[in-house]
């Protein structure tokens, strides 16, 4: 590719302020792959394909920003007003190209100027970081051990899987009504295993036909992250039970809000947004207080 070519365009998605990505605590880490002007509120999420893998280099950056010139870009929205940009903004409205600064080779790796205060926040992070308490006990799905045999709540009571992990059973009767709560599991064969997925426990465990294990579940439709521990005191009438489940059916996934991006002490910084992109007349009404 050779320099001044356009690497990727960046649709972007405008967000006034952070307070977005802060509905969940800690912040969510999307705000890590937002652009923000300096002494601005406001952010950009650029979400073409490949652009949030271009990684900062202060010394040897190899691509840069600029506005677009594919007609899709609306150029005309960066000279109203903020107030008036507000009314027509939507997503992918104004686009950012990445550009090659040099000739740039296959397979070589992109790079990115972040700026000068997300290159002094990083080093700062990285001297004062320490491991969460509980980071040796977190555990990723694929890394469970899959051809092991699933153990009920009851064994978990002394042998706990990690504590990031639900596991979720795919279900072939989403829409079953109260007098039928427990069915015999089948096979669906019309949609992908994940279609049917719910929250589940493991209540029992047994011998299949084939020898195999096949499991009775717990199936937790609709459920808040505190409703995923079972509770031993809740009838089985007031169950909605799936058995014979095979284990093709059950997989492990994370609990919401305790995956990785959700870990205190995770680095979270947007990137700098070269200040001549953003526009003069909305730096004042962006300001940070």
């Amino acid at each position: 590719m050779a320099a001044g070519e356009v690497v990727a365009p960046a649709p972007l998605q405008s967000f006034a302020d952070r307070s977005v990505f802060q509905d969940s605590n800690p912040e969510q880490l999307y705000v890590n792959y937002c652009l923000q002007p300096k002494n601005s509120k406001m952010l950009f999420f650029p979400y073409g394909q490949g652009v949030n893998l271009i990684n900062h280099s202060r010394e040897n950056p190899n691509v840069y920003l600029r506005w677009s010139t594919n007609p899709m870009h609306h150029a005309d929205w960066l000279k109203m007003s903020l107030q008036q940009y507000w009314q027509v903004s939507k997503s992918g409205g104004i686009i950012l190209d990445v550009v090659a600064l040099r000739d740039i080779q296959p397979n070589e790796e992109l790079f990115l100027d972040y700026g000068e205060d997300w290159d002094r926040a990083w080093k700062e992070h990285v001297q004062k970081w320490k491991p969460s308490p509980d980071a040796m006990s977190y555990t990723y799905p694929a890394d469970m051990d899959e051809t092991q045999p699933l153990r009920t709540v009851k064994e978990q009571e002394t042998n706990p899987y990690p504590s990031n992990l639900a596991t979720m059973c795919s279900t072939p009767d989403w829409s079953r009504r109260p007098n039928n709560r427990t069915i015999d599991w089948y096979e669906v064969n019309d949609w992908p295993w994940w279609q049917g997925m719910t929250y589940c426990n493991i209540l029992e465990r047994e011998k299949g036909p084939t020898g195999n294990p096949v499991y009775t579940v717990e199936l937790l439709f609709k459920s808040r992250l505190e409703q995923l521990v079972h509770d031993p005191s809740k009838p089985r009438s007031e169950m909605y039970i799936d058995q014979k489940v095979p284990r093709k059916a059950i997989r492990f996934i994370e609990k919401p809000y305790m995956d990785d991006e959700h870990i205190l002490n995770a680095f979270r910084h947007p990137i700098g947004m070269p200040d001549e992109l953003f526009p003069e007349h909305w730096k004042a009404a962006t300001a940070m207080a």
